[in-house]
């Protein structure tokens, strides 16, 4: 082999070496743009996640301050309270406390809502708001205990 044969292969061989070290380079410049760019995802997805957090626990307090001060119906304020609890929470939902809100859930789940209630005649909303009425008297002391818990209760670990 002679002696320029020997020097292009070695030049040649370099130049392939050179070139796969710069798309080494390159892959993880990529992938380390790819990170960045994750965390920043992730990232955006927390704190989006700890502002939904935020909402609820609001609006958690906020429904329990009228369940005190008795501007909301209980029935109507057990649905939006079980609902909530069980978005933030389902454990926290199924606690003793709270389960309240759930028994009365459960126990109004047949009343239409929305536009099938705006939908129903006055008879038909009599009886349901009768059966309503029946539900607030029987859990009223037990609704207002836990609107009393909601506000004491400690969010912290939400956040």
């Amino acid at each position: 082999m002679s002696e320029t044969t020997l020097y292009s292969l070695i030049v040649i061989n370099l130049l392939i070496v050179i070139g796969l070290i710069a798309y080494i380079v390159r892959l993880l410049k990529q992938q380390q743009q790819k990170r960045v760019e994750n965390e920043l995802k992730i990232q955006g997805i927390a704190a989006d996640v700890s502002k939904h957090r935020l909402h609820l626990i609001e609006s958690l307090q906020v429904i329990s301050r009228a369940i005190l001060n008795e501007e909301i119906p209980l029935t109507e304020a057990s649905i939006r309270c079980k609902v909530l609890l069980d978005n933030l929470d389902p454990q926290l939902a199924q606690s003793e406390a709270y389960i309240v809100f759930n028994e009365v859930f459960e126990q109004s789940k047949h009343i239409p809502r929305l536009e099938a209630w705006k939908a129903l005649k006055g008879p038909e909303k009599l009886e349901f708001i009768a059966h309503m009425e029946t539900l607030e008297s029987d859990y009223n002391d037990r609704l207002v205990n836990a609107a009393k818990c909601l506000l004491a209760q400690d969010f912290n670990r939400y956040h």
